[in-house]
């Protein structure tokens, strides 16, 4: 056997102390760094309305792109509607469609302008009860005189998402002047007597998701709303809420439209074809008095379609037969957008042999005003043109460039 004994490594010298790690001693100056959070949708305070697919505590999508989606999406709805106005000049609201109202509901007038001027109107309300812990929306619309049509008509929305910790609790809703929703529709009823409704999703345009908040004021027995302008919703709760009282089926109801919520694009306004935005519409937050059992709903009524649309609707066409025979091409309600993003849409188009393009919107009476959209664009198209969106008419479909034009205000002499 040998008695070779190897030396130990240059450098290395075994003192009976362990070896230290001059690495790991190193790497121990830095502090550990948290993980990477994932993800997630961005939240922007609360909200009466969502889409009861986003989570808890959400209100807006995490992509960029926001989902067209059913009515039902955002909640339940329920249409009602009249047919003429009562002794007091007020629109009963009966059922067209949509699960059963409680019983405990009563009476929903709507009153206002449009009803004591004769025309057709609508309004609506949406309700809940305590044992449900229901929220409640609704569309008012107020539409022309359509021939065995509907004097007036509702659309009542109640949310999807109770007991989301993103939603107003009704502390805070009576404590706002304005709150916001991220579902925004209008209903109306078209020439034919059908019915025509859409909604926007207020995510992408903040211009759009905060609306006023109205209370009930007790009036004697009634509880009434006003919304301004004349408009106003008379509430009356049912004294026995086990009887057959309430709000009954209207007879001979028409058909229920289908109701999409898009994303405010021009995709979604070449489906719906010349589409009236939320800055035009006019709608609420409403809220019912302690112990009504009834939780705030969200409410909007069409300004379009006013008091004297069936007489607007008569000098337009009166108007149009004029125009059209003065130019060489001519269409009738063409939307346009201006280099600012607002949209508008325009009575009556044309164009004259010369190549020189006409602008007109009509006006029903000398006091009809400009909306608030008019306002904005009308100056815009004038002073740096327009592109008309949407499908547009013969002559001027989507994407035709309007020079700078001035918008010629017409109205009865």
């Amino acid at each position: 056997m040998s008695g070779y004994v190897p030396n130990a490594p240059k450098g290395y010298r075994n003192k009976g102390v362990e070896p230290v790690d001059l690495g790991a001693q190193r790497w121990a100056q830095y502090p550990d760094l948290p993980p990477k959070a994932e993800a997630k949708p961005q939240t922007a305070g609360c909200t009466f309305t969502k889409p009861c697919k986003l989570p808890d505590g959400v209100i807006n999508y995490a992509s960029s792109a926001i989902p067209t989606n059913a009515i039902s999406e955002y909640g339940q709805l329920v249409l009602l509607g009249g047919r003429e106005a009562d002794a007091t000049g007020k629109i009963p609201l009966q059922q067209i469609s949509g699960h059963a109202l409680p019983a405990a509901l009563g009476t929903l007038l709507l009153g206002g302008v449009a009803t004591t001027a004769g025309a057709a109107t609508g309004a609506g309300i949406s309700t809940g009860t305590a044992a449900t812990g229901a929220s409640a929306g609704t569309t008012f619309f107020t539409t022309g005189v359509i021939a065995g049509g509907l004097a007036g008509i509702a659309a009542l929305l109640w949310p999807s998402s109770l007991g989301d910790s993103s939603l107003y609790t009704h502390e805070q809703l009576k404590a706002l002047k304005e709150g916001r929703t991220r579902v925004r529709l209008h209903i109306e009823q078209q020439a034919d007597g059908t019915l025509k409704g859409y909604g926007y999703n207020t995510e992408k345009r903040t211009a759009w998701e905060m609306i006023p908040v109205v209370q009930f004021v007790a009036q004697g027995q009634h509880q009434v709303a006003d919304f301004g302008d004349g408009i106003t919703l008379t509430w009356t709760p049912a004294i026995d809420p086990s009887s057959a009282s309430g709000i009954p089926p209207l007879e001979a109801a028409p058909q229920a439209p289908q109701i999409w919520v898009y994303p405010p694009t021009e995709k979604a306004d070449n489906i719906i074809v010349n589409p009236i935005y939320p800055p035009e519409y006019k709608d609420f937050i409403l809220i019912f008095p302690p112990g009504s059992g009834i939780q705030p709903l969200y409410i909007v009524f069409n300004v379009q379609l006013e008091k004297n649309k069936a007489a607007g609707a008569a000098f337009e066409d009166e108007s149009y037969s004029g125009f059209s025979e003065e130019m060489k091409e001519s269409g009738q309600q063409v939307t346009v957008k201006t280099e600012s993003g607002t949209r508008t849409r325009l009575d009556m188009i044309g164009r004259d042999s010369d190549g020189t393009i006409a602008c007109v919107e009509c006006k029903a009476s000398e006091t009809a005003p400009l909306t608030k959209n008019q306002k904005k664009a009308f100056p815009e198209i004038e002073k740096s043109g327009g592109v008309i969106v949407g499908k547009g008419k013969p002559g001027f479909p989507g994407g035709t460039v309007i020079p700078p034009t001035h918008v010629d205000i017409l109205r009865p002499k």
